[in-house]
């Protein structure tokens, strides 16, 4: 466990998953890497929040190939033509 990070588990099974909570998280590489299977990473986030943390991620993601997807804002666009885009990124 990183000092100062709280972890809670969400046990479902073989998709259980961790979920860190604390401070300048963005900035401990350290969490991200323990995570990531493979050389490739995809962001994807909106246009309200990526101008405020999209950078700091591709920091603490360096080495690692990384691609963003850069969403609008708002429930209106969470449809499933703007998931194709991003399956199409993926490609």
């Amino acid at each position: 466990m990183v000092p100062d990070v709280d972890k809670v588990q969400v046990a479902l099974g073989e998709r259980s998953y961790p979920i860190y909570i604390g401070s300048g998280l963005l900035g401990r590489s350290e969490i991200f890497r323990q995570h990531i299977p493979s050389s490739q990473v995809m962001v994807v986030s909106n246009d309200t929040v990526a101008p405020l943390y999209l950078q700091q991620l591709r920091a603490s993601l360096e080495g690692f190939q990384v691609e963003s997807v850069i969403l609008n804002n708002g429930e209106q666009y969470k449809t499933l033509e703007v998931c194709n885009l991003i399956f199409n990124q993926l490609l």
